[in-house]
């Protein structure tokens, strides 16, 4: 439709982009400028989706605040804006739309008689993940006291479903019922079997979330609590090897999304995890080196392979650019994160999804904290680390971040077999360095400058 009654040239058009008010926290940029268009995308989709709540996508009837969106964007979006006061208000609407079962909407604010209530891996998470990763960024311990409850109520409601599948598995410990979104908007399929991986992506999300609120009750002191969810990790973990992998850790149906969560999560032995990321490496490999994950598991599918010895076929993946990767939609002239990956199909023509949707935009916490290497240690960055991880054809890379207690910045360049590391430490904070070669450093506050010889990258 266009605009008639006017003449062309007395026409003048003004956009303006509105998003709630979100104080900068973060940058990142590097030598590769499809990465840093892939950046400054996901800051957009994030902007253009935190409009008073966080919404999925910001230009169709959706427009709701889909709780397994913000679950795995949270921590992306905590390192480039200031979410305290922005996801603290999501998180008091998520307590009050929690039912007393400990079930959860899958939007919220929800839809009175039309959203779905119902414990959801992943999705339900989001009362774990979000309050987690806003934890970790600015060290608030209050925060955690007030979701601590809502936390034990979602996980004692995922422990009655769980129980229901020792029928079919042989174990309580299988999250399959009463629905799992499983491998969701994966390349390959559609619904239905994107739904059908619900057990291999519940149960993975179960045993993570177990561990996490196992360290959120000893930060908050309660260490029976501690020990009781830190048990029955250990259990979800046992079980789920046993339903789905041979005793070397290999699946018995294999898929990306089945390895990457285990991975990414810590779950089997060394031995067993060896094999599950030459496994997932071998069926990256087998896809023409793309990969096939959906929702759930993207997030987590390069830190699965650079932690577990593939750090350089952790950025050959990051890097491809055909489609489905997260350089082809660049390559079609995206300014914002797709919903799916071939949104736009190479002959221009459109499938039915969203082309502004941030989920897939989670990997810019491969940029921040394996690409540049900085991770928080303790919560609030009272202790960092950086170690970054080099690969690739990036020459440099840089971020910087806005902790509670000041900036910190990190670059890194390399030329020839000269490697250059310079990092900002704000005041009373401790920073641990470790260089390509494994060399490690403890530093305080102040303005520092690491170099050394290194004549492999990843």
């Amino acid at each position: 439709m266009g605009i008639t009654g006017i003449r062309q040239e007395d026409l003048e058009i003004k956009a303006v982009a509105v998003y709630s008010d979100l104080e900068p926290a973060g940058s990142f940029r590097c030598s590769n400028e499809d990465l840093n268009r892939l950046q400054s995308n996901l800051v957009w989709s994030g902007k253009d989706n935190f409009v008073d709540i966080p919404t999925d996508c910001p230009q169709r009837d959706d427009r709701q605040g889909w709780t397994g969106d913000i679950a795995l964007f949270a921590s992306t979006a905590c390192f480039n804006f200031d979410m305290s006061r922005f996801l603290g208000k999501w998180l008091l609407d998520l307590t009050t739309e929690q039912t007393e079962d400990g079930a959860l909407p899958f939007v919220i604010p929800s839809r009175k008689g039309i959203t779905p209530v119902m414990t959801t891996s992943c999705w339900g998470d989001s009362c774990i993940l979000v309050p987690w990763a806003l934890y970790l960024a600015n060290g608030d311990k209050e925060l955690l006291e007030r979701r601590y409850p809502s936390m034990k109520k979602y996980l004692k409601d995922v422990r009655r479903w769980a129980a229901m599948s020792e029928g079919e598995f042989g174990t309580p410990n299988i999250l399959k019922h009463p629905f799992q979104f499983g491998d969701w908007c994966a390349p390959y399929g559609a619904v239905p079997d994107w739904l059908a991986r619900g057990p291999w992506t519940g149960t993975p999300y179960y045993y993570n979330s177990c561990r996490l609120v196992s360290k959120i009750a000893s930060i908050l002191g309660y260490e029976e609590d501690s020990r009781s969810y830190e048990a029955l990790a250990e259990k979800i973990n046992e079980d789920y090897l046993l339903a789905f992998t041979d005793e070397t850790g290999r699946m018995k149906e294999e898929f990306q999304t089945a390895y990457v969560l285990p991975l990414h999560f810590g779950m089997g032995t060394e031995t067993q995890r060896r094999t599950m990321a030459q496994r997932l490496w071998a069926l990256i490999e087998e896809n023409g080196s793309h990969l096939n994950t959906g929702f759930t598991a993207t997030p987590y599918i390069l830190f699965a392979l650079a932690d577990n010895g593939f750090a350089g076929e952790a950025y050959e993946l990051l890097l491809q650019d055909g489609d489905p990767s997260w350089l082809y939609p660049i390559h079609q002239g995206a300014t914002t994160i797709w919903e799916q990956w071939g949104s736009i199909q190479p002959d221009s023509s459109i499938r039915e999804s969203s082309l502004n949707h941030y989920a897939y935009g989670a990997v810019g916490d491969f940029f921040y904290r394996r690409v540049c290497g900085l991770e928080p240690v303790e919560a609030g960055y009272r202790r960092f680390r950086v170690k970054p991880v080099t690969g690739g054809d990036l020459q440099f890379a840089e971020c910087e971040h806005k902790s509670p207690f000041g900036w910190i910045r990190v670059r890194w360049e390399r030329r020839e077999e000269t490697f250059r590391l310079r990092i900002t430490v704000p005041v009373s904070t401790v920073c641990q360095v470790v260089m390509p070669n494994g060399e490690e450093k403890t530093i305080g506050s102040g303005s520092y400058e690491f170099e050394q010889v290194v004549t492999a990258y990843a």
